[in-house]
């Protein structure tokens, strides 16, 4: 089972941080999730909240006006060199910064070009817009549609075999061994991302669901449940 950690809020692991980087290396998971935007000079940043802690837009804040500990996509990538790296696009309807030009998405692929592909990326957005872009621009790029819906399972899963991505990161409670079994007869991947504080019970459940990846900020004890 694929493991991809993130960081928390614990100091020194703190989430998006070149520091959390290092952390989920040292776990021995397989990956590391981060989250992208653009900044107002159209620099890619790891960060989560379309705000920083003042108010201030990230989209309308230059990069280098933004606090040292939110590094650029570029200085993340080369930090976590020879794992995976699940690069999620924040920029989706119900984000507070909507762009649907997509212009974060086109700076990401321009970025992992320049770098000559040499990263092993996969690329997740909770909208369709920025994967179906990735699909069409860098097929060469896993891509990803993360979901969080109380709709049936055969609609959402439908949904993402209609638009072509070969993968889905649903959220925790979505999924139960029926959603697995729908995932996997429309040859879906599924890498589940689940909250804080997961329980022993729900663990062990997710494992014998046959989730085909975890996404967790406890990277360490996923991978000693399914005995790594």
């Amino acid at each position: 089972m694929l493991v991809v950690g993130h960081g928390d809020d614990r100091p020194g692991n703190e989430i998006n941080t070149l520091a959390s980087f290092d952390v989920v290396r040292g776990s021995g998971a397989d990956g590391i999730e981060c989250d992208v935007r653009r900044t107002a000079d159209d620099e890619v940043v790891v960060i989560h909240d379309d705000h920083l802690a003042d108010g201030r837009l990230v989209s309308a804040t230059q990069c280098s006006d933004l606090p040292p500990e939110v590094p650029r996509l570029d200085a993340a990538l080369d930090r976590c060199h020879g794992l995976l790296v699940n690069i999620e696009i924040k920029n989706f309807l119900r984000d507070p910064e909507f762009d649907p030009t997509e212009r974060v998405t086109e700076l990401v692929l321009d970025l992992l070009a320049r770098r000559n592909d040499r990263d092993r990326t996969i690329i997740s957005c909770f909208g369709f817009g920025s994967v179906d872009l990735v699909q069409a621009q860098a097929p060469q790029i896993p891509t990803a549609v993360l979901c969080l819906s109380r709709r049936p399972a055969e609609e959402v899963l439908d949904e993402v075999v209609a638009h072509g991505h070969a993968n889905v990161h649903p959220y925790d409670t979505m999924v139960d061994r029926d959603f697995m079994q729908k995932a996997h007869e429309r040859s879906l991947s599924v890498n589940v991302w689940v909250g804080q504080q997961l329980g022993d019970i729900r663990l062990e459940q997710l494992i014998g669901f046959g989730v085909d990846g975890m996404i967790t900020d406890e990277p360490v004890r996923v991978l000693r449940a399914v005995g790594r």
